[in-house]
């Protein structure tokens, strides 16, 4: 196969010190592989209980080097002759296809068959409900009277700052979040002691400070989540939701962490769901995938009154929109098989599953099969609405030799954990020619252990 074109990941010299650390751990070590990523690496069981910090800068050229080839993980193998030559091989790519693999969570990986589209929760938008307004409990003045009592020391922002920061995000500032930044425009590790001053004054909200409030759209919240991860959960807001179940809509604004440190984010809700309120406070976990958990009706509860709610929002990873049936369960295919259905997982089965009963569902978008629990896979050709479909091994060969791939498919993967790779990119590759694409193409890289 011809080679794909050279970068830096292809230059021994951004290996060499990784080769290197890993030889002097296991020097009787020939045949190894792993994965580097961006911010993760993964199938290093060779790492030594103090040797984790060598080996992250071990791994940094090789993360310098995807960042510059724009790809966010690389897979390989490494053979180290007995002279001391190593070979690197690297997993196969295409020019025109991306396979994305992350390290130690998708083992085959998944193949995006149509670039730059998101899956069906990512494209879902905020709906806005006539009947929804500012909870009763929101004063302006009342919070704004309170917080300087409670932060005398205080610096809040002038008229002119709200200003830009209104021209910045493109909307007036909510009243109560423009009466908490006229107190104090404190950022997040920086004019106030976090554990004692601002967060204790402000419920337990670290602010990011003026230039660190953005939308939940643009800023980085969820961005990077793996197809695979985000098709996985459905975009459901219910009569009884407070929040909507949506994944970054830019109608939440973000403006400070939940606690410092946590990596949850707290939100000011501009559009919430039918039985929430205007200017809420909401939790962005960055545990889950989709959603957010309701905090406080507005800032004056949380500040004021002390009072916070504990509302879980579970509908967008529960049935009947996402289903999943495993060996014991009660629920049937029959009683899964509703209109509302939209990601449905088979796990372990007592006996292969026939299918028959999703074909014709209007939502059904994702299908995750163990192998050997489908009956027929060629059915999966009848379920017209499929953006994503992951399947064993050979299932998927009966499916391509039957010619049954869903043309709605915009991505793809290959169920399980250490797959053979040359199995798994054989798939990938049929897959990336019937949707017209460049076939995978592999790189060896090649030097000597010691130069």
């Amino acid at each position: 196969m011809e080679p794909t074109e050279s970068h830096e990941l292809t230059d021994f010299a951004t290996w060499r010190t990784l080769i290197q650390l890993v030889n002097t751990w296991e020097p009787r070590l020939s045949d190894w592989k792993a994965s580097v990523g961006r911010g993760v690496i993964g199938g290093f069981a060779m790492t030594p209980d103090d040797g984790y910090l060598d080996l992250m800068r071990a791994c940094e050229p090789v993360q310098q080097a995807l960042r510059k080839a724009g790809r966010g993980s690389v897979d390989f193998a490494v053979h180290i002759a007995d002279d001391g030559r190593v070979s690197i091989t690297l997993a196969a790519e295409s020019t025109t296809h991306q396979i994305v693999r992350v390290p130690g969570i998708n083992s085959a990986g998944t193949l995006l068959l149509v670039p730059d589209r998101d899956p069906a929760p990512a494209r879902q938008r905020p709906s806005f409900f006539p009947d929804v307004r500012t909870a009763p409990s929101a004063d302006p003045e009342l919070l704004e009277s309170v917080l300087r009592e409670r932060m005398p020391g205080a610096i809040g922002a002038s008229a002119d700052e709200l200003a830009d920061l209104e021209k910045r995000i493109g909307r007036p500032l909510p009243d109560e979040l423009r009466a908490v930044l006229t107190v104090t425009k404190a950022a997040y590790g920086t004019d106030w002691d976090l554990e004692s001053t601002e967060t204790e004054a402000l419920g337990g909200i670290c602010l990011f400070g003026l230039h660190g409030i953005e939308s939940a759209s643009t800023a980085d919240v969820r961005k990077g989540l793996p197809f695979d991860m985000l098709a996985s959960v459905a975009a459901v807001t219910t009569l009884d939701s407070a929040v909507q179940g949506l994944i970054d809509p830019p109608d939440w604004l973000v403006i400070g962490d939940h606690g410092g440190g946590t990596g949850d984010w707290v939100a000011v809700d501009l559009a919430p769901g039918p039985a929430g309120h205007i200017g809420q406070l909401v939790v962005i976990s960055h545990e889950a995938e989709i959603g957010a958990e309701l905090l406080a009706k507005s800032f004056t509860d949380l500040l004021v009154h002390g009072k916070t709610t504990n509302v879980p929002e579970d509908a967008c990873t529960s049935p009947p929109a996402v289903v999943n049936l495993v060996a014991g369960s009660n629920l049937t295919i029959e009683a899964a098989a509703t209109t509302a259905l939209e990601v449905l997982t088979i796990g372990r089965s007592d006996a292969p599953t026939d299918l028959t009963p999703l074909v014709g569902l209007p939502r059904l978008r994702t299908l995750r099969a163990a192998p050997g629990t489908i009956a027929a896979p060629p059915v999966i050709g009848e379920l017209d609405h499929l953006e994503y479909l992951e399947i064993g091994l050979a299932e998927w060969r009966t499916l391509l030799e039957a010619d049954a791939v869903p043309s709605s498919l915009l991505a793809a993967s290959v169920y399980g954990y250490g797959l053979p790779r040359a199995d798994v990119d054989h798939v990938f590759d049929e897959l990336i020619r019937r949707w017209g694409g460049n076939p995978l193409t592999t790189q060896t890289v090649e030097g000597m252990l010691t130069a």
